[in-house]
């Protein structure tokens, strides 16, 4: 994680404005800050100098999306719920797919996401199968923008997927 130097100044204020689960304390003549800021972003004097590091943290949501049948070639629609970068799909089938693979692919306003494709293989499928892909580029979404998921319908058996969409922000 990359650090950012704040000055005890600004961390003062944010703790004094309620902003803070922190406190200034003084410590051999120096102040310094103990404590946390919220969203698990940890604060701590280095040496009880006048600047102390925040981590900056990632967030991430998780949006889910039903799709009825992977072995029907289709599509299935769910909504970004904030701006962000879609870091992670996930797919879990529920029950026994043959004949061939079904090849899912993600499209944001008709461009193919850049790396999300994920094959689920129909070899040894079974309920509970986990399949994952880590889209690489063209995965940036606005808040409220639709997220189409799209199967190649080329399995056969008609088996529910759930898709785990992971959007860092």
């Amino acid at each position: 994680m990359k650090k950012l130097l704040v000055s005890i100044a600004i961390i003062a204020a944010l703790i004094f404005t309620g902003s803070a689960l922190a406190e200034v304390v003084q410590h051999s003549g120096s102040l310094g800050v103990k404590g946390k800021l919220g969203d698990s972003r940890h604060i701590w004097s280095e040496g009880w100098i006048n600047d102390i590091y925040i981590d900056s943290v990632a967030y991430a949501d998780v949006i889910t999306v039903d799709m009825t049948d992977i072995s029907t070639a289709g599509s299935v629609w769910v909504v970004a719920p904030y701006a962000g970068t879609i870091t992670t799909i996930y797919s879990v089938i529920n029950g026994t797919i043959a004949t061939a693979p079904a090849v899912i692919t993600v499209e944001l306003g008709g461009t193919a996401v850049t790396g999300a494709s994920i094959s689920i293989t129909h070899t040894s499928s079974a309920a509970g199968d986990v399949d994952s892909c880590t889209p690489t580029a063209l995965n940036t979404v606005t808040a409220g923008q639709a997220i189409e998921i799209i199967t190649s319908g080329a399995s056969t058996n008609t088996i529910r997927a759930t898709f785990t969409i992971i959007i860092t922000r």
